[in-house]
């Protein structure tokens, strides 16, 4: 067992992920081996208690008494294997958010990067609309030489709705 198991030491060293590593891996052996010596128990008491037979017992009488006691070291394995396999979960969190927060300021200034882009990107698209919005706008000089636009020939207006479903149609 490793220091670290005590109540009086600074479990603050594990936040190095060497030690860390170290530390769970000592966790997982130790799951191991109680997994180990349950099953072994496990079986020492199939074998004495599956074969204890008392007079009028039928076939499975005492199978069944015996799995009353069998269940317990059962869950016990069971939870064994379970702390085994959340101490290798735990130590890959820890070394998976320490890669991500020394990956945050790399991140942070790329995203910081792309959002100046379109900051520079939406200035130029602004001013160019406002540069030809200020030119339609504004009133043409009055030397200018260029003629104004006929006015688009007027439509005959329809007096009726008989008008509109005519023989002719006239662009209703």
């Amino acid at each position: 067992m490793t220091e670290f198991n005590r109540r009086d030491v600074d479990y603050s060293r594990l936040l190095d992920l060497d030690i860390l590593t170290l530390w769970t891996l000592d966790r997982q052996r130790a799951h191991h081996g109680d997994a180990a010596a349950y099953e072994e128990i496990l079986a020492l008491f199939q074998t004495v208690l599956r074969s204890e037979v008392v007079d009028g017992d039928g076939r499975l009488s005492a199978g069944l008494r015996a799995r009353k006691v069998e269940k317990h070291l059962r869950a016990a394995i069971k939870a064994a294997r379970r702390q085994e396999n959340a101490m290798e979960a735990f130590r890959l969190s820890v070394a998976a958010h320490q890669a991500h927060v020394r990956g945050l300021p790399a991140q942070r200034e790329a995203k910081a990067v792309r959002k100046a882009g379109r900051r520079e990107t939406v200035a130029a698209l602004t001013a160019k609309s406002l540069h030809k919005s200020a030119c339609s706008f504004a009133p043409a000089p009055a030397d200018s030489t260029t003629a104004a636009p006929a006015a688009a020939p007027a439509r005959p207006t329809a007096r009726g709705i008989n008008d509109l479903f005519g023989q002719q149609r006239r662009g209703a």
